[in-house]
């Protein structure tokens, strides 16, 4: 699979849009689609609650594994893994438990949380 990504633009219904999108991709990848698109469906909320400007959805195949991204335009806003408690804090909680490795890059104006699963039997 070549590297495939969308735009969206930072409202709840765009959430939706890249759940389904990233689920379909690892999906066909033979990757975990439920794990995928519950991990990005937080990261996806995470840009629009905190970072409230569009982002970017990538996901590509590297070998044995397939990596998401979601970036957006606000590296001032890093995510942290933090306790979760009633109301928040259970995105990057998620990803922690379901991911193989994930992480932040920032940089260029710009923010990335990535993730990364194993494809088929890796």
């Amino acid at each position: 699979m070549a590297e495939e990504r969308r735009v969206y633009e930072p409202n709840v219904d765009s959430v939706r849009d890249a759940r389904q999108f990233i689920g379909a991709q690892v999906g066909e990848a033979g990757g975990d689609a439920d794990a995928a698109a519950l991990m990005v469906s937080e990261l996806a909320a995470n840009a629009v609650l905190h970072a409230g400007s569009r982002y970017e959805v990538r996901v590509r195949r590297n070998g044995t594994s397939v990596r998401v991204e979601v970036v957006n335009d606000r590296p001032e806003m890093i995510a942290r893994l933090v306790a979760a408690s009633d109301e928040s804090g259970r995105g990057l909680a998620i990803v922690n438990e379901l991911a193989r490795a994930w992480g932040i890059e920032t940089g260029d104006g710009r923010e990335t949380v990535w993730f990364e699963l194993p494809l088929g039997g890796a």
